[in-house]
């Protein structure tokens, strides 16, 4: 299994097998102080491969700060998708969510969104948190 796709964005939704999303693609927060309570949306496509199809799988999404260790929500949810009609044959079957994390951040550097399938990591994406003064947040 892989992952197709992960975007951080300000909101996002999954509607249809497609991705709507506002302020997707950031990599970095620029926060006035730390900690700093926030919102934010993980669209994501899994990438299930043809012989994988038509099974019970469960994946799980987390949160890490520099440390490694997990902030806010943590995700868990069991899946299954099948073949399509018309498939053709050793086509991976794409899965594509939209779920939404509050996560309080109290520390700069680089965090990640990391992705477990069946319990082994298929991916991670890195985003960097940094404390600004206001006045150096105004200025950009």
């Amino acid at each position: 299994m892989e992952l197709g796709f992960l975007l951080l964005s300000d909101h996002s939704e999954s509607i249809n097998g497609k991705i709507y999303a506002m302020g997707a693609g950031w990599n970095q927060l620029r926060f006035p102080e730390l900690p700093y309570e926030f919102n934010f949306f993980i669209a994501l496509g899994l990438d299930v491969p043809w012989d994988e199809t038509n099974q019970q799988h469960t994946m799980t999404l987390h949160i890490e700060d520099p440390d490694g260790e997990r902030l806010g929500d943590e995700f868990s949810l069991d899946f299954e998708t099948g073949r399509p009609p018309g498939s053709v044959a050793g086509q991976d079957q794409r899965i594509v969510l939209s779920l939404g994390a509050h996560t309080a951040f109290s520390s700069s550097g680089p965090h990640a969104v990391v992705v477990k399938v069946g319990g082994e990591e298929i991916d991670r994406t890195r985003f960097y948190v940094m404390e600004m003064p206001p006045e150096t947040l105004a200025q950009q």
